[in-house]
């Protein structure tokens, strides 16, 4: 990558880093992206509600492969937004690929995605839809790895990044005094109960990979010492290495609280958020990639197990072939939503040569 190209990047980096915005409200974001691709490149850009693409189209094409770039923020500990998780490198990446396709002919047409909430998992499943309509034939993304050697790309066959979604289960009983908690129904108890069997349901031999269940919030009455509560609840974060298990885990955990709220008389609503199916490369593609990025001189090492963390990336592998991979940040960058991270400029050399050779 030249220099002043390079230079072009970090620029539009730090001011993307300057303007970190919430999940689905990348206003301010996606204008800095547009007006630099307009200011740089002759690419076709078009808008989508709360989402825009590149194109680079070639009369005859008969192949179209895409990039894809997430643009959205976390919130740190003190509640204000910022890039804790380096989207504003991966949108600067796609941004740089834009330039350097400026002008040639490369034998196919190339969209280049720029993506919104994908903390929430939303803005995948919205986008991928693009794979569909136009017919894309390949998807590509990356993510920055802190404690991976700087500037290494990271390879995984299969699952790259594990499926998640958080389950969120209200429970309606009967207040009552707590001198006479025999009057009311109190759904403490059957929480308790719950929770204590969840780890179980994630052991069961059936499994093929790792399943967890992370407790996140727990809920019951109030400090009001006279009265035993009537409402209940329990958020919890389900994980697994793949989609099929963590549909199982689901299942268990609420067959058991269905049965256990109807026996106890206590009404039970539940709903689920933060959706991600997993991210799953085909493992001939993976090694096809590894091949061609070790021939150009990227240097490329194999993740060991799944990341826990979930990526929204999967909605598009589930829609057309493709691979996602990371790139190392460091071995001793900070860790991602902390507060001491920022997306090393470092990275953008090798995601963006990573990028161009794999066009």
């Amino acid at each position: 990558m030249e220099y002043h190209t390079y230079e072009k990047l970090r620029g539009l980096r730090r001011a993307l880093y300057q303007c970190p915005e919430k999940s689905g409200e990348e206003r301010e974001t996606m204008e800095l992206l547009k007006d630099f691709i307009k200011n740089h490149t002759s690419l076709t850009i078009i808008d989508r509600e709360g989402w825009f693409y590149a194109v680079h189209e070639e009369e005859g094409a008969k192949e179209s492969i895409g990039f894809r770039a997430d643009m959205d923020a976390v919130t740190g500990e003190d509640g204000s937004l910022f890039h804790g998780c380096g989207h504003d490198g991966h949108s600067a990446v796609l941004a740089g690929l834009c330039l350097l396709t400026e002008g040639k002919s490369l034998g196919k047409n190339v969209y280049f995605i720029f993506q919104p909430a994908e903390e929430t998992g939303q803005g995948g499943e919205m986008c991928s839809r693009l794979l569909t309509e136009k017919g894309i034939d390949r998807i590509y993304g990356f993510h920055n790895l802190p404690g991976y050697p700087l500037g290494k790309v990271v390879l995984r066959k299969g699952t790259f990044a594990c499926a998640s979604k958080g389950l969120i289960l209200r429970f309606k009983g009967r207040q009552s005094h707590a001198a006479y908690p025999e009057q009311g129904v109190n759904p403490a108890w059957l929480i308790g109960e719950l929770i204590c069997r969840i780890p179980g349901f994630t052991k069961q031999p059936e499994m093929k990979g790792m399943v967890l269940a992370t407790i996140v919030e727990v809920k019951v009455g109030e400090e009001s010492f006279g009265i035993s509560p009537g409402d209940g609840k329990l958020a919890l974060t389900l994980r697994a290495e793949r989609l099929s298990d963590l549909e199982r885990l689901n299942e268990c955990i609420l067959s058991f609280a269905k049965e256990k709220a109807e026996e106890q008389g206590i009404g039970l609503q539940y709903d689920f958020q933060d959706e991600f199916p997993d991210t799953v490369n085909d493992p001939l593609i993976v090694e096809e990639c590894r091949k061609t990025l070790e021939e150009k001189g990227i240097c490329c090492v194999e993740a060991e197990m799944p990341f826990r963390w979930s990526e929204d990336f999967g909605w598009y592998l589930k829609r057309a072939a493709g691979m996602f991979f990371g790139v190392g940040a460091g071995e001793d960058c900070p860790g991602l939503h902390t507060a001491g991270y920022e997306f090393p400029d470092q990275v953008m050399e090798t995601a963006l040569a990573a990028f161009e050779i794999l066009i």
